[in-house]
């Protein structure tokens, strides 16, 4: 299946990072690009590329030169795409292969004065806010390599410029090709199979969990899910993407939750 090299377009590029001292230089690459593409202000570009680097230096360090790693397991790696559902923004995401701990809790207002590390994600923190946009911790799995290793994601978003996300609306596009609510679903079938999570895809654009833990319905101007046990969730049909990241990151959740309580799955 053929995906789209540009954000606007509806890409969801990732790239290995390096696991030695280019690995910083590598994500602010990455990210000065990304924000080339909407054309943000050089000031805006500055401090993305900075959030970009501290996060990569952290993955490195953090769960790439301590014991915690898990054995077999991928480098680093480093996501975007472009989320529309209300404010429309870049999403970046840093992933590493160290488990996730529980629920997100941001730094301190400063660290201590005699704390060796800490002020990377206190400068994120404040970076993030102060051009709009937010940060956390999630649980997901990886995207390249062999087999998609679970771990967790550190992101990060940044606000765009309305105009700038409408060179391609997915909705108009869709409303104008009904083919493409077709392949719409079928992208985020391919997008979880690749993930490690099956499910069976209808004539009418639905996909069924083999396991039964969540469903999706794919129409030409929206995007439904449901979760197990949950109230189903719409989306504009342009979020198909973002759906797939939510289910990823439920599926996680259970799994840390069931691992914690000893519980099946």
């Amino acid at each position: 299946m053929d995906i789209p090299a540009k954000l606007s377009d509806g890409g969801f590029p990732a790239w290995s990072l390096p696991l030695d001292a280019t690995c910083a230089e590598f994500a602010r690459s990455v990210a000065r690009a990304l924000c080339q593409e909407f054309g943000l202000a050089r000031d805006i570009v500055d401090d993305v590329t900075l959030i970009a680097s501290e996060l990569a230096t952290n993955a490195l360090l953090h769960a790439y030169r301590t014991e915690r790693t898990p054995p077999g397991t991928g480098r680093p790696e480093m996501w975007a795409y472009l989320r529309r559902c209300s404010v429309p923004e870049i999403v970046v995401k840093v992933v590493d292969p160290v488990p996730w701990k529980g629920p997100f809790r941001r730094p301190p207002q400063s660290p201590p004065t005699d704390s060796t590390g800490g002020r990377g994600l206190h400068l994120v923190d404040a970076l993030t806010a102060e051009h709009g946009g937010r940060w956390g911790v999630h649980p997901t799995r990886a995207r390249l390599g062999a087999s998609p290793y679970p771990g967790k994601a550190v992101f990060f978003t940044v606000p765009v410029s309305a105009r700038t996300t409408e060179l391609v609306p997915e909705t108009a596009t869709a409303r104008r090709r009904p083919w493409a609510c077709r392949r719409s679903a079928e992208r985020i079938h391919a997008l979880l199979t690749a993930r490690g999570l099956r499910a069976d895809l209808t004539g009418d654009g639905t996909l069924l969990h083999e396991g039964g833990g969540w469903q999706v319905r794919v129409r030409e101007e929206w995007i439904s899910y449901r979760l197990l046990g949950g109230e189903a969730v719409r989306l504009p049909a342009s979020e198909g993407i973002e759906v797939v990241e939510r289910i990823v990151r439920h599926t996680e959740e259970l799994v840390a939750v069931c691992s914690r309580m000893a519980l099946p799955l």
